[in-house]
Protein backbone atom coordinates (compact mmCIF):
# COMPACT_ATOMS: atom_id res chain seq x y z
CA UNK A 1 0.00 0.00 0.00
CA UNK A 2 2.47 2.27 0.72
CA UNK A 3 3.50 2.29 -3.03
CA UNK A 4 0.53 4.12 -3.72
CA UNK A 5 1.55 6.91 -1.86
CA UNK A 6 4.75 7.29 -3.22
CA UNK A 7 2.98 7.21 -6.68
CA UNK A 8 -0.28 8.66 -6.25
CA UNK A 9 0.36 12.15 -4.68
CA UNK A 10 -0.04 15.52 -6.36
CA UNK A 11 1.96 18.34 -5.53
CA UNK A 12 -0.69 20.96 -5.75
CA UNK A 13 -2.83 19.49 -2.98
CA UNK A 14 -2.89 20.81 0.92
CA UNK A 15 -2.10 18.13 3.11
CA UNK A 16 -5.72 16.90 3.59
CA UNK A 17 -6.23 16.55 -0.19
CA UNK A 18 -3.18 14.62 -0.21
CA UNK A 19 -4.67 12.32 2.61
CA UNK A 20 -8.00 11.89 0.81
CA UNK A 21 -6.66 11.10 -2.38
CA UNK A 22 -4.10 8.63 -1.08
CA UNK A 23 -6.82 7.02 1.38
CA UNK A 24 -9.28 6.73 -2.08
CA UNK A 25 -6.63 5.42 -4.18
CA UNK A 26 -5.34 2.75 -1.34
CA UNK A 27 -8.58 1.00 -1.07
CA UNK A 28 -9.33 1.05 -4.69
CA UNK A 29 -6.23 -0.32 -5.28
CA UNK A 30 -7.60 -3.05 -2.44
CA UNK A 31 -11.43 -3.67 -3.92
CA UNK A 32 -9.97 -3.58 -7.34
CA UNK A 33 -6.90 -5.08 -7.62
CA UNK A 34 -6.08 -7.07 -4.37
CA UNK A 35 -2.58 -6.59 -3.75
CA UNK A 36 -1.86 -10.14 -3.60
CA UNK A 37 1.69 -10.89 -4.80
CA UNK A 38 1.50 -12.37 -8.50
CA UNK A 39 3.74 -12.90 -11.27
CA UNK A 40 5.46 -15.30 -13.37
CA UNK A 41 5.10 -18.93 -12.34
CA UNK A 42 8.47 -20.72 -11.21
CA UNK A 43 8.32 -22.08 -7.78
CA UNK A 44 10.83 -24.71 -7.14
CA UNK A 45 8.92 -25.46 -3.99
CA UNK A 46 8.13 -29.19 -3.70
CA UNK A 47 4.74 -30.44 -4.20
CA UNK A 48 3.27 -34.26 -3.52
CA UNK A 49 0.92 -36.65 -5.44
CA UNK A 50 -2.83 -36.58 -3.63
CA UNK A 51 -4.50 -39.73 -2.69
CA UNK A 52 -7.38 -40.21 -5.39
CA UNK A 53 -9.50 -39.93 -1.41
CA UNK A 54 -7.94 -37.08 -0.81
CA UNK A 55 -7.92 -35.88 -4.56
CA UNK A 56 -11.80 -36.46 -4.72
CA UNK A 57 -11.85 -34.88 -1.50
CA UNK A 58 -10.32 -31.60 -2.57
CA UNK A 59 -12.12 -31.19 -5.93
CA UNK A 60 -15.70 -31.45 -4.31
CA UNK A 61 -14.50 -28.44 -2.41
CA UNK A 62 -13.11 -26.76 -5.30
CA UNK A 63 -16.17 -27.21 -7.71
CA UNK A 64 -18.47 -25.79 -4.81
CA UNK A 65 -16.41 -22.43 -4.84
CA UNK A 66 -16.12 -22.36 -8.37
CA UNK A 67 -19.74 -22.71 -8.84
CA UNK A 68 -20.27 -20.09 -6.46
CA UNK A 69 -18.24 -17.78 -8.75
CA UNK A 70 -20.01 -19.61 -12.26
CA UNK A 71 -23.79 -18.77 -10.09
CA UNK A 72 -23.12 -14.85 -10.16
CA UNK A 73 -23.81 -13.65 -12.96
CA UNK A 74 -23.76 -10.10 -11.17
CA UNK A 75 -23.06 -8.31 -8.01
CA UNK A 76 -24.13 -5.07 -6.60
CA UNK A 77 -23.26 -3.63 -2.69
CA UNK A 78 -24.89 -0.37 -1.57
CA UNK A 79 -23.73 -0.92 2.01
CA UNK A 80 -20.37 -1.18 2.32
CA UNK A 81 -17.59 0.30 4.49
CA UNK A 82 -14.02 0.21 4.20
CA UNK A 83 -11.24 0.57 7.24
CA UNK A 84 -7.61 1.25 6.42
CA UNK A 85 -4.97 1.58 8.87
CA UNK A 86 -1.81 2.18 8.16
CA UNK A 87 1.11 2.77 10.87
CA UNK A 88 -0.56 4.85 13.63
CA UNK A 89 -3.31 6.34 11.31
CA UNK A 90 -7.08 4.93 10.16
CA UNK A 91 -9.42 6.26 7.87
CA UNK A 92 -13.05 4.78 6.68
CA UNK A 93 -14.66 5.17 4.02
CA UNK A 94 -18.01 4.28 2.65
CA UNK A 95 -18.15 2.38 -0.88
CA UNK A 96 -20.70 1.27 -3.44
CA UNK A 97 -19.52 -1.38 -5.95
CA UNK A 98 -20.90 -3.13 -9.09
CA UNK A 99 -19.57 -6.22 -10.58
CA UNK A 100 -20.95 -8.21 -13.87
CA UNK A 101 -20.06 -10.86 -16.36
CA UNK A 102 -20.76 -8.83 -19.56
CA UNK A 103 -22.68 -10.38 -22.50
CA UNK A 104 -19.10 -10.64 -24.19
CA UNK A 105 -18.06 -12.77 -21.32
CA UNK A 106 -15.26 -9.70 -19.56
CA UNK A 107 -15.60 -9.37 -16.51
CA UNK A 108 -16.79 -5.83 -15.27
CA UNK A 109 -16.37 -3.61 -12.20
CA UNK A 110 -17.22 -0.26 -10.80
CA UNK A 111 -16.23 1.43 -7.35
CA UNK A 112 -17.15 4.45 -6.06
CA UNK A 113 -15.93 6.09 -3.10
CA UNK A 114 -18.34 8.47 -1.24
CA UNK A 115 -17.97 11.70 0.84
CA UNK A 116 -20.00 13.10 4.22
CA UNK A 117 -23.05 14.02 2.21
CA UNK A 118 -22.80 10.29 0.23
CA UNK A 119 -21.68 12.18 -2.92
CA UNK A 120 -19.46 10.67 -5.27
CA UNK A 121 -15.90 11.75 -4.56
CA UNK A 122 -13.42 8.98 -6.28
CA UNK A 123 -14.66 6.38 -9.24
CA UNK A 124 -12.82 3.37 -10.35
CA UNK A 125 -14.01 1.54 -13.54
CA UNK A 126 -12.64 -1.55 -15.01
CA UNK A 127 -13.57 -2.80 -18.12
CA UNK A 128 -12.02 -6.28 -19.58
CA UNK A 129 -14.29 -6.20 -22.46
CA UNK A 130 -12.73 -2.69 -23.74
CA UNK A 131 -9.58 -3.03 -21.77
CA UNK A 132 -10.47 -0.10 -20.33
CA UNK A 133 -8.80 1.65 -16.22
CA UNK A 134 -10.63 4.57 -15.33
CA UNK A 135 -9.62 6.15 -12.18
CA UNK A 136 -11.65 9.88 -11.61
CA UNK A 137 -11.01 12.59 -9.03
CA UNK A 138 -14.75 13.77 -8.98
CA UNK A 139 -13.43 16.99 -6.67
CA UNK A 140 -9.98 17.45 -8.93
CA UNK A 141 -11.99 17.18 -11.95
CA UNK A 142 -9.14 15.14 -13.48
CA UNK A 143 -9.37 11.09 -14.92
CA UNK A 144 -6.43 8.87 -15.26
CA UNK A 145 -7.31 6.47 -18.24
CA UNK A 146 -5.47 3.57 -19.69
CA UNK A 147 -5.75 0.07 -21.02
CA UNK A 148 -7.12 -3.07 -18.26
CA UNK A 149 -3.03 -4.62 -18.63
CA UNK A 150 -1.23 -6.48 -16.20
CA UNK A 151 2.19 -4.53 -17.18
CA UNK A 152 0.52 -0.60 -16.58
CA UNK A 153 -0.47 -1.93 -12.94
CA UNK A 154 2.32 -3.34 -12.33
CA UNK A 155 4.34 -0.40 -12.91
CA UNK A 156 1.81 1.93 -11.19
CA UNK A 157 1.57 0.46 -8.01
CA UNK A 158 4.71 -1.71 -7.58
CA UNK A 159 3.17 -4.97 -7.17
CA UNK A 160 2.44 -7.88 -10.08
CA UNK A 161 -1.15 -7.81 -10.36
CA UNK A 162 -3.66 -10.24 -12.19
CA UNK A 163 -7.16 -9.76 -12.67
CA UNK A 164 -7.41 -13.36 -11.20
CA UNK A 165 -6.28 -11.77 -7.53
CA UNK A 166 -9.51 -9.42 -8.31
CA UNK A 167 -11.79 -12.27 -8.73
CA UNK A 168 -10.40 -14.22 -5.53
CA UNK A 169 -11.29 -11.41 -3.45
CA UNK A 170 -14.60 -10.18 -4.42
CA UNK A 171 -15.44 -14.28 -4.43
CA UNK A 172 -13.16 -15.13 -1.58
CA UNK A 173 -11.99 -17.92 -3.72
CA UNK A 174 -8.32 -18.27 -4.03
CA UNK A 175 -8.14 -20.87 -6.80
CA UNK A 176 -10.23 -19.01 -9.40
CA UNK A 177 -6.73 -18.78 -11.42
CA UNK A 178 -6.84 -21.90 -12.02
CA UNK A 179 -4.00 -23.40 -9.85
CA UNK A 180 -5.43 -26.25 -8.43
CA UNK A 181 -3.43 -28.96 -9.73
CA UNK A 182 -0.21 -28.85 -7.18
CA UNK A 183 0.26 -28.87 -3.75
CA UNK A 184 2.47 -29.25 -0.69
CA UNK A 185 0.09 -30.97 1.48
CA UNK A 186 -3.32 -31.18 2.16
CA UNK A 187 -4.58 -31.98 5.72
CA UNK A 188 -7.98 -31.79 7.45
CA UNK A 189 -9.20 -32.52 10.94
CA UNK A 190 -12.92 -32.64 11.29
CA UNK A 191 -14.19 -29.49 9.77
CA UNK A 192 -10.95 -28.25 9.09
CA UNK A 193 -8.74 -28.13 6.11
CA UNK A 194 -5.28 -26.71 5.59
CA UNK A 195 -4.31 -26.58 2.09
CA UNK A 196 -1.04 -25.35 1.24
CA UNK A 197 0.55 -24.92 -2.34
CA UNK A 198 3.25 -23.27 -4.17
CA UNK A 199 2.97 -19.41 -4.98
CA UNK A 200 3.02 -17.95 -7.90
CA UNK A 201 6.32 -16.45 -7.14
CA UNK A 202 9.46 -18.19 -7.29
CA UNK A 203 9.44 -19.61 -3.34
CA UNK A 204 6.85 -18.33 -2.22
CA UNK A 205 4.13 -20.86 -0.23
CA UNK A 206 0.41 -19.61 0.31
CA UNK A 207 -1.60 -21.42 2.86
CA UNK A 208 -5.39 -21.60 2.81
CA UNK A 209 -7.15 -22.56 5.55
CA UNK A 210 -11.17 -23.91 5.26
CA UNK A 211 -14.19 -24.71 7.31
CA UNK A 212 -16.54 -26.93 6.09
CA UNK A 213 -20.28 -26.73 7.45
CA UNK A 214 -23.40 -27.99 6.89
CA UNK A 215 -21.67 -29.30 3.66
CA UNK A 216 -20.84 -26.06 2.57
CA UNK A 217 -16.90 -25.16 2.15
CA UNK A 218 -16.15 -21.54 4.09
CA UNK A 219 -12.43 -19.99 3.29
CA UNK A 220 -11.25 -18.50 6.25
CA UNK A 221 -7.81 -17.37 5.88
CA UNK A 222 -5.23 -17.18 3.09
CA UNK A 223 -1.67 -16.49 4.29
CA UNK A 224 1.31 -15.98 1.42
CA UNK A 225 4.88 -16.33 2.89
CA UNK A 226 7.85 -15.41 1.21
CA UNK A 227 10.93 -17.77 0.42
CA UNK A 228 12.23 -17.06 3.50
CA UNK A 229 9.02 -17.66 5.39
CA UNK A 230 7.94 -14.14 6.04
CA UNK A 231 4.59 -13.22 6.13
CA UNK A 232 3.93 -11.02 3.07
CA UNK A 233 -0.14 -10.78 2.99
CA UNK A 234 -2.59 -12.31 5.65
CA UNK A 235 -6.28 -12.24 4.26
CA UNK A 236 -9.37 -13.66 6.23
CA UNK A 237 -12.88 -13.78 5.29
CA UNK A 238 -15.92 -14.10 7.58
CA UNK A 239 -19.39 -13.45 8.46
CA UNK A 240 -20.86 -16.26 5.78
CA UNK A 241 -24.18 -15.71 5.04
CA UNK A 242 -26.64 -16.88 2.13
CA UNK A 243 -27.37 -14.26 -0.63
CA UNK A 244 -30.09 -15.42 -3.11
CA UNK A 245 -28.99 -19.38 -2.50
CA UNK A 246 -25.36 -18.75 -2.48
CA UNK A 247 -22.88 -18.35 0.73
CA UNK A 248 -20.62 -15.45 1.06
CA UNK A 249 -18.65 -13.54 3.27
CA UNK A 250 -19.69 -10.17 4.93
CA UNK A 251 -16.26 -9.17 6.58
CA UNK A 252 -12.64 -9.84 4.35
CA UNK A 253 -9.47 -8.11 6.13
CA UNK A 254 -6.19 -8.04 4.08
CA UNK A 255 -3.27 -7.05 6.56
CA UNK A 256 0.40 -6.61 4.86
CA UNK A 257 2.70 -6.92 8.12
CA UNK A 258 5.68 -5.38 6.69
CA UNK A 259 3.93 -2.06 5.34
CA UNK A 260 2.29 -2.23 8.62
CA UNK A 261 -1.20 -1.62 6.53
CA UNK A 262 -4.67 -3.31 7.31
CA UNK A 263 -8.01 -2.81 5.31
CA UNK A 264 -10.81 -3.75 6.89
CA UNK A 265 -14.09 -4.64 5.01
CA UNK A 266 -17.86 -4.68 6.45
CA UNK A 267 -20.30 -5.49 3.80
CA UNK A 268 -23.78 -4.40 4.96
CA UNK A 269 -26.33 -4.78 2.09
CA UNK A 270 -25.30 -7.03 -0.99
CA UNK A 271 -27.56 -8.27 -3.82
CA UNK A 272 -27.11 -10.89 -6.69
CA UNK A 273 -27.76 -11.37 -9.83
CA UNK A 274 -29.47 -8.63 -10.50
CA UNK A 275 -30.14 -6.89 -13.85
CA UNK A 276 -27.42 -4.10 -14.70
CA UNK A 277 -26.40 -2.54 -18.29
CA UNK A 278 -23.23 -2.74 -19.32
CA UNK A 279 -23.59 0.80 -20.14
CA UNK A 280 -23.07 0.83 -15.93
CA UNK A 281 -19.58 0.07 -16.44
CA UNK A 282 -18.78 2.73 -19.63
CA UNK A 283 -16.09 5.72 -18.40
CA UNK A 284 -17.49 7.53 -21.06
CA UNK A 285 -19.80 9.14 -19.21
CA UNK A 286 -17.83 10.43 -16.32
CA UNK A 287 -14.87 11.86 -19.41
CA UNK A 288 -17.17 15.06 -19.65
CA UNK A 289 -15.47 18.20 -21.54
CA UNK A 290 -14.45 19.73 -18.04
CA UNK A 291 -12.41 16.56 -17.17
CA UNK A 292 -8.76 16.37 -17.73
CA UNK A 293 -7.94 13.26 -19.18
CA UNK A 294 -4.52 12.47 -18.01
CA UNK A 295 -2.53 8.86 -19.41
CA UNK A 296 -2.74 6.20 -16.70
CA UNK A 297 0.55 5.89 -17.67
CA UNK A 298 1.55 9.45 -15.61
CA UNK A 299 0.71 7.81 -12.29
CA UNK A 300 4.18 5.95 -12.55
CA UNK A 301 5.71 9.70 -12.72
Amino acid sequence: MVYLQRHLRLTNLSYIQKSNFAVWAKIHAFCLLLVVMAGCIGSTTTTVQLSPASRAELDAILNTLQARYDLTGSLKITRMMVTIEEAERSEELRELLWYKKSENGGELLHIQALGGMNEPRGIAIANQDKNQFLLRLVNEQKAYLGPLSDGVLREIFGVNLRVSDVLSAIFANPFLDGRTADFISVESSGAKSIIKRPGVQTGYVETITLFIREDEPRVTEWQIHDENGTLQQHATFADYREVSGILRPHKVEIERPLEQTRVAVKIAKVELNVEMSDSKFDPEPFLGEDVEIIPLSELRE
